[in-house]
């Protein structure tokens, strides 16, 4: 399993490989621990369209890790959520808006908008 997703990590899209990796993990289980480690791995470095959607749909094809993927997915929707927000938040100070109004629209802290601020200086 491992072998086959570091060959295809760099694949244009690795969602073509979807059916492939679903099939392996149903056929040579490596254990939860394991599968979780991979997956982090792989929405980390592969060139992927959407890691959420990507994991929504391998949890429908491995029904042993369904729960697992579903967790990662939720994860990776997070993740793109506050980068979305660490986006708006810098356009926004880049405007020169107050950082209480950033801070209240985009929902970032204090130490979020100084890293942001640190950042682009």
């Amino acid at each position: 399993m491992l072998e086959y997703v570091q060959k295809h990590i760099r694949d244009r899209d690795i969602n073509l490989r979807l059916r492939d990796i679903a099939l392996l993990l149903e056929l040579t289980p490596p254990g939860k621990e394991l599968v979780v480690c991979l997956m982090h791995y792989l929405a980390q470095e592969a060139n992927s369209l959407d890691p959420e959607i990507f994991f929504r749909n391998l949890g429908r094809n491995t029904p042993r890790y369904k729960e697992e993927m579903m967790t990662i997915a939720e994860h990776w929707k997070l993740k793109g959520r506050n980068e979305r927000d660490k986006e708006i938040a810098r356009n926004m100070l880049a405007m020169g808006l107050d950082r209480a109004t950033v801070s209240q629209v985009t929902g970032l802290g204090d130490a979020e908008l100084d890293a942001l601020a640190d950042a682009g200086a």
